[in-house]
């Protein structure tokens, strides 16, 4: 079952629709929110002479904090509330639940602008810190009496626990602009939100707990969320079966259309990942002035020499002959180690155009589509994109920094746009498709930063276009099994170091491991 993930506003309509519609008081989420946040905490850290410092602001993330400092008390935990704000101008749900915390005489310390001081001395006699400042509201950066709050907090090394969103961090975008919280542990208050999982707030995060609070799940339904994460239950649930009786003709037919000189490792390594990922055959497709150097290198793999431009790369003459090739093939890549020619740009465009089966577009052939996006327009071919944020800042003609600061705008934008599906490489790779659907993949590492890694993941994505998935599921399928096979070979190596060709070799390890998570160990 896909898990949802929400952005700031999507959370504030469905704590609405709980409220509104389906008649569940605001008072009772509040007091299930601090109240099951009260019972981790007190599992992860509680015991005797546990001192706690509970830091609230006016909203309702200071209210929730109220509700954890009740429940704390009751659990046996000496508890210190610090607000920052005055206690007459308590409002709304909050107030209901200060009243209470007077009332059993916990201690209450108003912290104001001139006198942090306070603060600095509860800080050093706690031996946890509960982040219940900000909330999923706030937009960075922080200013005023929180931005004081927020450094006092971070110059202690207490171990902080954020309530729904360390403070100071975006809770949509996933921005953090200085200074901002760096939590141990992120108690996420009724699911995701995005800042959890994106760059680079996920870094400040720490471990992230998601906790039920009450809401109807008809709630969430309703709400359309359009961004999730991919479970291992997802993949299995859509890998291409083989049946016991299959042929290699039941697998598919994949041609890949790369290489120049220099460049065969890329397109030598994107077919052996297509085979190691199930395909049935695959032709590679290269310049006349490498193929003797491919030829016969992979006895698995067959080959076909294209006419050359003068630099070497494919030239625009060999359009004819790719064609009639094509209507044999069940999926296509074009693209990895493919050069930017002038005649081999007009052969991506003629190929974009013309060519009706599904087509995955990387590297090279990504830079030659950025030079006149209009071949988009009225073409043919079923297009994937899988841009690294440097080709997708190249397609939209504006810095990569943009592209990551906003990777899911970008990518998802883009894909309805054209009608096309692109997963935006790197950390948390996205995928997204061109009915608005939005997946962030939860595998890989930073190890996998290696040459050839993006030619492994092309040659996994056309496999499984090649035994017949979407181009929806060869994406999501594909980008889990190339981060999950880079976490394999992590460990088979030791880490840092790992090569593509390690990603590509535990490939089926790969499958077979999200296969007998879900207890498919048949089809394993």
């Amino acid at each position: 079952m896909p898990i949802p993930v929400v952005t700031a506003q999507e959370m504030s309509n469905i704590d609405n629709r709980a409220i509104q519609e389906y008649g569940i008081p605001s008072t009772c989420l509040m007091e299930t929110a601090g109240a099951k946040s009260a019972q981790n905490i007190w599992e992860t850290y509680g015991g005797k002479d546990f001192r706690v410092l509970i830091v609230c602001g006016k909203g309702n993330n200071g209210g929730d904090g109220f509700v954890i400092a009740r429940h704390l008390s009751n659990a046996g935990a000496d508890v210190d509330v610090a607000i920052l704000f005055p206690q007459n101008e308590a409002k709304g749900d909050p107030a209901v639940f200060l009243k209470s915390l007077k009332k059993m005489e916990i201690a209450i310390t108003e912290v104001g602008e001139e006198n942090t001081s306070r603060l600095e001395a509860l800080v050093k006699n706690s031996d946890l810190i509960v982040d219940a400042i900000l909330g999923t509201g706030f937009q960075p950066p922080t200013r005023g009496l929180p931005e004081k709050v927020v450094r006092i907090l971070s110059a202690h090394e207490t171990p902080i626990v954020a309530i729904d969103i360390p403070s100071g961090l975006d809770a949509t975008t996933g921005g953090a602009q200085p200074p901002y919280i760096d939590a141990k542990i992120t108690l996420a208050l009724g699911g995701l939100k995005r800042g959890h999982l994106l760059m680079p707030a996920a870094e400040h995060v720490g471990e992230v707990i998601s906790l039920d609070i009450g809401i109807p799940h008809e709630c969430l339904k309703e709400e359309n969320i359009l961004l999730h994460v991919t479970e291992p239950s997802d993949v299995a649930a859509n890998l291409p079966e083989r049946h016991p009786d299959a042929h290699k003709g039941d697998a598919g037919h994949l041609l890949l259309i790369a290489g120049a000189p220099g460049m065969s490792g890329a397109a030598l390594m994107t077919a052996m990942s297509a085979l190691r990922a199930g395909a049935g055959r695959v032709t590679l497709a290269v310049p006349e002035n490498i193929s003797s150097l491919v030829e016969g290198k992979y006895p698995e793999i067959m080959t076909l020499s294209l006419p050359a431009t003068e630099s070497g790369s494919i030239d625009a003459s060999a359009f004819d002959f790719l064609v009639e090739r094509s209507e044999d093939m069940s999926a296509l890549v074009v693209g990895p180690g493919l050069l930017t020619h002038p005649r081999t740009i007009e052969l991506v465009h003629l190929l974009t155009q013309h060519i009706g089966a599904p087509v995955v577009l990387d590297a090279d052939a990504l830079n030659a589509l950025a030079q006149d996006l209009t071949i988009l327009d009225g073409r043919l071919a079923q297009l994937i994109l899988t841009p690294h944020p440097g080709e997708m800042a190249r397609l939209l003609g504006i810095s990569t920094r943009e592209i990551q600061e906003d990777r899911i705008t970008h990518a998802s934008s883009f894909a309805s746009q054209h009608h096309l599906d692109i997963a935006l490489k790197g950390w948390g790779t996205i995928v997204a498709t061109s009915d608005g659907e939005i997946w962030y993949n939860p595998t890989g590492n930073s190890n996998m930063a290696t040459a050839g890694s993006g030619d492994v993941l092309a040659g996994v994505i056309g496999a499984l276009l090649a035994q017949g998935l979407s181009r929806k599921w060869s994406l999501i399928c594909g980008v889990y099994l190339h981060g999950l096979s880079g976490e394999l070979a992590s460990l088979e190596v030791g880490g840092l170091g790992i090569t593509a060709t390690d990603i590509l070799q535990t490939l089926p390890r790969a499958r077979r491991k999200v296969l007998m998570e879900v207890g498919d160990s048949e089809t394993a």
